[in-house]
């Protein structure tokens, strides 16, 4: 993920509802929504979100890339 996306990502007020039940319903998606949520709150850390994400880079990877484009 690129510092553009990670900074998409902690700059938007993400509203879930706009999301589709194939993004919120993925397996990955509470753990994805919760590195986002600690990011955000450990003062916007976009090293903090990127190591988590990367954490999650096989199972996250095609999820994140939904959460982006739906919030784009």
């Amino acid at each position: 993920m690129s510092e553009k996306e990670a900074s998409l990502l902690l700059d938007t007020d993400l509203d879930v509802s706009r999301l589709s039940p194939e993004i919120t319903e993925h397996e990955a998606y509470p753990a994805l929504i919760s590195a986002i949520q600690a990011a955000s709150a450990d003062n916007r850390n976009v090293a903090l979100l990127t190591s988590r994400i990367e954490a999650l880079k096989e199972e996250g990877g095609e999820l994140l890339k939904k959460v982006l484009d739906a919030i784009r």
